[in-house]
């Protein structure tokens, strides 16, 4: 039996996950919570300065593909932070599970065929 005080809520960490970094921190992943912060940070500095640039020079194409490149990472950043605060939350409990052999179904172990012999069997 699983203690339900040490079960995520994979909702709640969607909630929090709103927030670069706050699904990861609801999982108890800190270093996980600074990387997505760090880095949706990190592409929302670049962003402000492609920005910046592109508003001085509007007409070069250079300049409007860098500042939407930035748009692009930011938007993958914040989903990857959604994505993986879903999943670990989903997963929290996973390795408390164990598998035993006896309680495996009977299979039927079917072996490869050798290459260069033609089964006539089937």
């Amino acid at each position: 039996m699983v203690d339900s005080a040490s079960v995520k809520n994979p909702g709640k960490a969607l909630l929090y996950s709103i927030i670069p970094g706050g699904g990861q921190v609801y999982n108890n992943r800190p270093l996980k919570a600074l990387l997505f912060a760090g880095v949706f940070a990190y592409y929302g500095y670049e962003y402000y300065g492609a920005e910046q640039n592109y508003q001085d020079y509007p007409l070069d194409q250079t300049l409007h593909r860098a500042r939407n490149d930035k748009i692009w990472l930011l938007a993958l950043t914040w989903t990857l932070n959604i994505i993986d605060a879903y999943v670990d939350a989903q997963l929290w409990d996973f390795e408390k599970y164990e598998i035993k052999a006896d309680t495996l179904p009977e299979t039927e172990i079917i072996k490869p065929k050798e290459a260069g012999k033609i089964d006539d069997t089937e």
